[in-house]
């Protein structure tokens, strides 16, 4: 029997994730691409200094068997300039370039919560990804503006090979408040860690 890889690892050194914070929606900063943990495929722990809620969504992502790690990232999209998305670096580089291009830019006040993720090189991981992307299209069926996405790297860089190591998700949340106010998109986001918890635990005899 042929035996499953390790785990996808990071190329790129490790970041903290973004934090959410209850500010206008103008201090939000466009983020730089997320730089999941390296190492084990144990879940990574969220950072304790972020909002309750995002630690929250966290945890409920990495308690989905196969998940290894999780972080989620904002961007406020009004600041992105569509001319900047054909740069084949820098903080645009994963965003979600054809959605964006399709809408020609972001709708008003509209936040992007990146909900990016790794999964284990195994069955385990191939079943959490289905998991997701059934409970992504039942959130987007429902109303939310949200789809899910693979992210990668070149192939080889200065010759050394990346391919099959930098694979990994992300969750795209195009949320628009005319309010303005952080503290909604946080209340949201608990909204959400709530449902991934409740569709975690009614199918978890499925993995």
């Amino acid at each position: 029997m042929i035996q499953p890889p390790i785990p996808y690892e990071p190329v790129e050194p490790a970041t903290q994730p973004a934090q959410l914070a209850a500010d206008d929606y103008d201090d939000a900063e466009t983020t730089q691409p997320a730089g999941l943990d390296e190492g084990s495929a144990q879940p990574a722990e969220p950072d304790q200094d972020a909002p309750a809620e995002v630690v929250r969504l966290i945890a409920a992502l990495t308690a989905v068997p196969g998940v290894t790690q999780a972080q989620l990232d904002n961007t406020y999209l009004p600041e992105v300039v569509l001319a900047d998305l054909s740069l084949p670096n820098g903080p645009h580089a994963d965003l979600p370039i054809a959605a964006l291009r399709r809408s020609n830019g972001a709708l008003e006040n509209e936040v992007l919560l990146s909900l990016e993720f790794r999964i284990q090189r195994n069955e385990s991981g191939l079943r959490a990804a289905e998991f997701l992307s059934w409970w992504v299209r039942e959130q987007s069926r429902l109303g939310e503006n949200m789809q899910l996405r693979t992210l990668g790297q070149p192939p080889m860089v200065a010759g050394e090979q990346q391919l099959g190591r930098t694979l990994r998700f992300t969750i795209d949340w195009f949320y628009a408040d005319t309010s303005e106010d952080m503290a909604n998109v946080l209340s949201a986001v608990g909204g959400k860690a709530l449902a991934l918890e409740l569709a975690t635990e009614m199918y978890k005899d499925a993995f």
